[in-house]
């Protein structure tokens, strides 16, 4: 028996999924949730959206992932230069803001 891991089809397959569930979502967000009037609705806002993500996968894709590896172990050259995750810090900075600012109700200055 092949093991589904390493089969290269299960892996198109899944990165197909990924692509179709992520543009969904990004579509449903603003098409339903913010109620944007997308060209051709939600169908065409998940099209757009999946444009959108091939594009920007196919010219930028080495270059996001190389930030995104700076951001978890920040180095010049070998040097290290932290060892906290920049990524996981931003996001828990971020969410402990929002959830304050959930709990006063929104209010403004």
């Amino acid at each position: 028996m092949i093991p589904l891991a390493n089969s290269a089809a299960w892996t198109v397959l899944i990165d197909i999924i990924f692509l179709l569930a992520i543009s969904m979502g990004m579509a449903w967000y603003f098409y339903f949730h913010n109620r944007k009037n997308i060209i051709g609705g939600f169908i065409g806002a998940t099209t757009i959206a999946t444009l959108g993500a091939l594009i920007l996968f196919a010219f930028m894709h080495n270059s996001i992932r190389d930030l995104f590896m700076w951001l978890m172990s920040p180095k010049i050259g070998t040097v290290q230069l932290s060892n906290m995750n920049l990524i996981v810090v931003t996001i828990g900075a971020f969410l402990s803001l929002y959830f304050v600012d959930l709990l006063q109700n929104r209010k403004l200055r």
